[in-house]
């Protein structure tokens, strides 16, 4: 029986597939390229925002944020219009790739920075280009803003390193083989069949929870009125409890960032800032621990 794959609003995901019989599924630059156009299309067609690919001859990597929820229809269609294109093409029938694609959840910042350099240094680890190419990999567009395709965000992942010379002299670490991994992340474990589909510690949203459950529940436990917590964006704007809200809403809610950018009256990128400041300091600051294990501990919002 098949499982069904765990995703929601604003949810990053490490995916990948391989060719059927491990043989290759990018014959030659042109089935890249192929493969890359249609890449392209996610972000507009299934607001599926790329953050940083590698095509590797006879499997790929992926880091995919799933904006409204709908990965695996994104992901029906790139492997299923990629198919259709390379078996005209090559004049091939039958699979190309080994089965559905897999996928990994990512909860924190230090996994999801760690991904992205496992992922450009795997052409070099494998032998397939020198150190300096990593030839079909986002790796150059992180070097290089003059390289960069509209549809690739960089932006989020370069602030995690800092600057551009950080981002890479961490990617010379890694292709060097000094860096060490964090934890929850195995290579050997990449391809192994999932249960879940999921890194420990990820939250699965409970979606009979609304916008005013959610509200309700922020600002019993952290003492903000509803008026503070969802007043005019200038009032409080960088209130802690208002990114605690975005957060609750989005990973435990399930709450689309469009419901939550109309509750908060702000934009979406607004919403995934304020998701991601909870995400950067939730293991660090006691605070947002504190508030977390009591918001996890609500059985009913519904007073």
């Amino acid at each position: 029986m098949r499982l069904p794959r765990l995703d929601h609003p604003g949810a990053r995901h490490h995916v990948m597939n391989r060719g059927a019989r491990r043989e290759a599924v990018f014959p030659d630059d042109q089935s890249r390229e192929i493969f890359l156009e249609l890449l392209a299309d996610l972000p507009t067609r299934f607001s599926v925002r790329v953050h940083g690919y590698a095509l590797m001859p006879n499997h790929y990597h992926l880091m995919l944020e799933s904006v409204r929820g709908v990965l695996p229809r994104a992901m029906r269609h790139l492997g299923g219009e990629y198919s259709r294109r390379i078996n005209t093409t090559y004049h091939w029938d039958g699979p190309l790739f080994r089965g559905r694609y897999r996928n990994r959840l990512v909860s924190t910042e230090e996994y999801w920075r760690y991904l992205l350099l496992y992922l450009h240094a795997n052409p070099v680890r494998a032998g397939l280009s020198e150190p300096a190419e990593a030839a079909w990999t986002s790796h150059q567009a992180y070097q290089d803003e003059g390289d960069r395709p509209e549809w690739l965000r960089t932006d989020e992942i370069l602030r995690l390193f800092g600057s551009r010379a950080r981002y890479a002299q961490a990617w010379q670490e890694m292709a060097d083989g000094d860096s060490k991994p964090p934890p929850g992340f195995s290579p050997e474990n990449l391809w192994r069949p999932e249960t879940t589909g999921a890194v420990t510690g990820v939250e699965i949203p409970d979606t009979t929870f609304d916008v005013a459950d959610a509200l309700k529940a922020v600002t019993r436990v952290t003492g903000v009125s509803l008026d503070d917590l969802v007043g005019p964006p200038g009032r409080g704007r960088r209130h802690p409890a208002k990114w605690l809200a975005a957060w609750w809403m989005s990973r435990r809610c399930g709450i689309p960032h469009g419901g939550i950018a109309d509750a908060f009256g702000i934009g979406h990128d607004a919403v995934s800032r304020n998701i991601r400041r909870v995400e950067q300091r939730r293991e660090s600051d006691e605070r947002f621990r504190d508030w977390i294990a009591q918001l996890q501990k609500v059985s009913s919002v519904n007073t």
